[in-house]
């Protein structure tokens, strides 16, 4: 993976908002969580919770799914097990783990 790309993915992480909701999505697993339990577990309203979607769903963190009238979010494990593996692999560990070798 291209450093650009890196660098745009993890842009993702930038807000609060959306690392919240990625880990809210991450904890409810496969199954995903629809907006109005999302915005419970995350105490974000919907349209916070749109707003910072939309930026997830154009770099592919997520995906959105129609079930019973009610929009689901998924994280998306592959991409999300892909960027953090492939970052480790060409970046390295990161300064804390050297820290911690010294």
């Amino acid at each position: 993976m291209e450093p650009k790309e890196f660098a745009k993915l993890f842009g993702a992480f930038s807000t609060e908002k959306r690392v919240k909701i990625l880990k809210a999505l991450i904890d409810a697993g496969p199954a995903g969580l629809s907006l109005l339990a999302l915005s419970r577990k995350t105490e974000l309203s919907v349209i916070d919770i749109g707003i910072s979607a939309e930026a997830l769903l154009l770099l592919n963190l997520i995906d959105i799914s129609i079930k019973s009238n009610n929009k689901v979010l998924f994280a998306n494990f592959a991409l999300m097990h892909d960027l953090f593996r492939q970052a480790h692999d060409e970046l390295g560990a990161g300064r804390a783990r050297l820290a911690e070798q010294d």
